[in-house]
C-alpha cells in the first residue's frame, strides 16, 4: 500500500492542481488513478508493447556467464540477467525439443498434450496457444525457428501470423569432417544468423501494434561446429563455441528490435528447451536421461516493470511461463496451467513447495530402453524407471549418490507423490497429438538429428494410458527392458563411429585417400565391429553405413 501511495502522491505533484483546487477533484478520478501504477506495470497502457520469447535449443545453463560458467563468453545474455530476473532452478518437463516448446505454447504437460517425442506428432488444435491467445487479443504474432523438427507439420504455428520455418538456405559447415557431408545437411537447420536476419527484416516491416515474436536458435544442437573466430578460439569444445556465436547473435538480435521498436516496450522472455548431456552420467547428448545436465535450462526475464538483478534460487517449471505471459501482459490467466513465476509481481511471497513433472519416452521409442519419469522438488528429485533413483539435490547437485535404499520411505513417498502430480495434470485436460505421416525424406532428417522415431504416435485411451503412454503389461519395466543409463554410452560410440565412417565414405568418393583413412580409422576407435570402416580402409567403402547422428 506504501507505495501505491508514494507513485498516487508523484501523480499528485506533476499532474494536478495544488492547494484548494485539489478538492474539486471528481470523487469517481481518484479510483482510477489509484489503478493506473498497476496497470502501466502490465503490458497495457498506451505505449506499444512488444513480447519477445527466445529460446536457445540445447543451451545449459551452467554454460553461461550468469549461472556460473567461467570457460564460455556470453556477455549478451550475462547483461540481461544483469538487467533483469534469473530464475536459478528452472527445470524442462521432457529432455526433447517437439514436446518442451509444446508445453511452453500451451502450459500443459505432455501428459496433456501427448506429443512424447519429435517426429511423427501434431499438436491438437483444441489447445489455446500463447501465441492464439495473444492474437486474440489484437497483437500482432510472428515466429521464428531454426530446425525442421519444428515445421508447421506439427502445428505448433497455431496462432501465429507468420511462423517461417524454411530451411531451403544453403548449410554450409565449418569443420573439415562436415564438408563431405554437407549435401546430408541441408534443409535440417539454418544458422542463428538467418533466423535473425529474417526476425529482424519482419518485425520492422510487419509491427504496427502490439507484437508477439517467438525465436527459436538451434545452433548449440549437433553438429557442434561454431563459424569463424569461434571454431578456433573454442577448437577443443566446440559446443561451447557454438554458445559463444549464438551470444553475440543475440546481442545483434536485441539491438535491432530496439532501433526498430520505435518507443515500444520490450519484454524479453529468454530460455532453453532442454540442456546437454556432453558426458556427463554417460549421456553425451540429450533426450534419454532425466538428470540436471539436460533438465535444468536458463530462464532470464527482461524489461520494463521486471526486478533488475535479482536472482530467485525457487523451482519453476516450463508450464509457468504461459500463465506468466498472460499476467504480464494483461490477459486472463488460464485454468489447469501452471503459476504465473515468483519474484514478478509485487506484493507476493516468494513460494516454494512448486512440483515438476519430468519424464522421457524417448529411450522407449528410439531405442527399446526403458521409458524414464521423474518428480523435481526444490530439494528432491526421484526417477522411476528399472530401478529408483533418489537424489538430494541440496548435498549432492551433480546428483552422484542414488539414495533410493538409503532413504527407501522418502523414494516411495516422491514416487506416490510423482504419479499423483502426472495424474492431476491430465485430469484438468488432455487433447491427443494426432499421428502424423512422415516421409522419407523427413524420416532422414529426423535420423541426421539424432531422432530416431516409432513411426505413428500411440493414443491413449484413458487419463492413467496418457500419463504412462503404455498400459501396464507393456511398460518397460514389465517387459524387462534395459536401463536408458547402461546403454546411452555405447549408443553414442555406435553415433560418432557411423558419423566418421560416412565422412570417410564420402572422402574416398572424393579421391581424397588420406583422408578416409583417418576417418575410418577414428571409426573404428569408437566401434571396433563396424565392419563399413574396415572395408574403407581396404579401400572398398562403398556400402551405406548407419544414420549419422549429427
Amino acid at each position: 500500500m506504501r507505495g501505491t501511495e508514494f507513485m498516487v502522491g508523484r501523480c499528485h505533484k506533476g499532474l494536478l492542481p495544488t492547494g484548494r483546487t485539489r478538492s474539486f477533484l471528481p470523487a469517481l478520478f481518484l479510483p482510477a488513478l489509484l489503478l493506473l501504477p498497476m496497470l502501466l506495470l502490465s503490458c497495457g497502457g498506451q505505449r506499444p508493447q512488444v513480447l519477445v520469447i527466445l529460446l536457445v535449443d540445447t543451451l545449459r545453463a551452467d554454460r553461461l556467464g550468469c549461472y556460473g560458467s567461467t570457460t564460455v563468453k556470453t556477455p549478451q545474455i550475462d547483461r540481461l540477467a544483469a538487467e533483469g530476473i534469473l530464475y536459478q532452478q528452472a527445470v524442462t518437463a521432457v529432455p526433447v525439443t517437439l514436446p518442451s516448446i509444446a508445453t511452453l505454447l500451451t502450459g500443459a504437460y505432455p501428459v496433456q498434450h501427448g506429443i512424447r517425442d519429435n517426429g511423427p506428432y501434431q499438436l491438437d488444435e483444441r489447445w489455446t496457444t500463447m501465441a492464439e491467445r495473444l492474437r486474440d487479443a489484437g497483437w500482432d504474432t510472428g515466429a521464428f525457428v531454426s530446425a525442421a523438427v519444428l515445421s508447421t507439420d506439427h502445428k505448433l504455428d497455431q496462432g501465429f501470423d507468420t511462423y517461417d520455418d524454411d530451411m531451403s538456405e544453403p548449410y554450409e559447415p565449418h569443420h573439415p569432417l562436415l564438408l563431405p557431408m554437407r549435401e546430408r545437411l541441408q534443409g535440417i537447420e539454418r544458422r542463428a544468423g538467418a533466423t535473425v536476419d529474417r526476425a529482424l527484416a519482419w518485425f520492422g516491416e510487419t509491427r504496427s501494434g502490439n507484437t508477439f515474436l517467438f525465436v527459436h536458435l538451434f545452433d548449440p544442437h549437433l553438429p557442434y561446429d561454431p563459424p569463424p573466430p569461434f571454431d578456433v578460439e573454442y577448437r577443443k569444445q566446440p559446443y561451447d563455441g557454438e554458445v559463444a556465436y549464438l551470444d553475440g547473435e543475440i546481442g545483434r538480435l536485441l539491438e535491432g528490435l530496439r532501433r526498430a521498436a520505435k518507443g515500444a516496450e520490450i519484454r524479453l522472455v529468454f530460455l532453453a528447451d532442454h540442456g546437454e548431456g556432453l558426458g556427463d552420467h554417460g549421456e553425451f547428448f540429450h533426450g534419454d536421461l532425466l538428470f540436471e545436465e539436460t533438465m535444468r535450462v536458463p530462464l532470464i526475464l527482461h524489461g520494463p516493470g521486471i526486478p533488475r538483478g535479482k536472482r530467485v534460487p525457487d523451482l519453476v517449471r516450463m508450464v509457468d511461463i504461459l500463465p506468466t505471459v498472460c499476467r504480464l501482459c494483461g490477459l486472463e490467466v488460464p485454468d489447469g496451467v501452471g503459476a504465473p513465476l515468483p519474484g514478478l509481481f509485487g506484493g507476493e511471497q516468494e513460494s516454494r513447495g512448486r512440483l515438476a513433472y519430468l519424464e522421457t519416452f524417448r529411450p522407449r521409442l528410439a531405442n527399446n530402453w526403458c521409458e524414464l519419469r521423474g518428480l523435481r522438488t526444490d530439494d528432491w528429485k526421484v526417477i522411476s524407471g528399472t530401478d529408483p533413483e533418489l537424489y538430494d539435490l541440496r548435498a549432492d547437485p551433480k546428483e552422484t549418490l542414488n539414495l533410493a535404499v538409503e532413504l527407501a520411505s522418502v523414494c516411495d513417498s516422491l514416487l506416490q507423490l510423482m504419479d499423483a502430480t502426472a495424474l492431476n495434470s491430465a485430469r484438468k485436460g488432455v487433447h491427443h497429438a494426432a499421428s502424423l505421416e512422415i516421409s522419407a525424406q523427413q524420416r532422414e532428417r529426423l535420423r541426421s538429428l539424432g531422432y530416431i522415431t516409432a513411426g505413428s504416435s500411440r493414443p491413449a485411451a484413458s487419463d492413467t494410458l496418457a500419463v504412462w503412454y503404455f498400459p501396464p503389461e507393456e511398460r518397460g519395466v514389465a517387459l524387462g527392458l534395459p536401463n536408458p543409463r547402461e546403454r546411452v554410452t555405447a549408443g553414442y560410440n555406435r553415433i560418432v563411429a557411423n558419423s566418421f565412417c560416412q565422412a570417410g565414405q564420402a572422402f574416398l568418393a572424393d579421391g581424397k585417400c588420406e583422408e578416409a583413412a583417418k576417418s575410418f580409422s577414428e571409426a573404428i576407435r569408437y566401434n571396433e565391429g563396424l565392419c563399413a570402416a574396415y572395408f574403407g580402409l581396404a579401400g572398398r567403402g562403398t556400402a551405406a553405413a548407419p544414420g549419422v547422428r549429427s
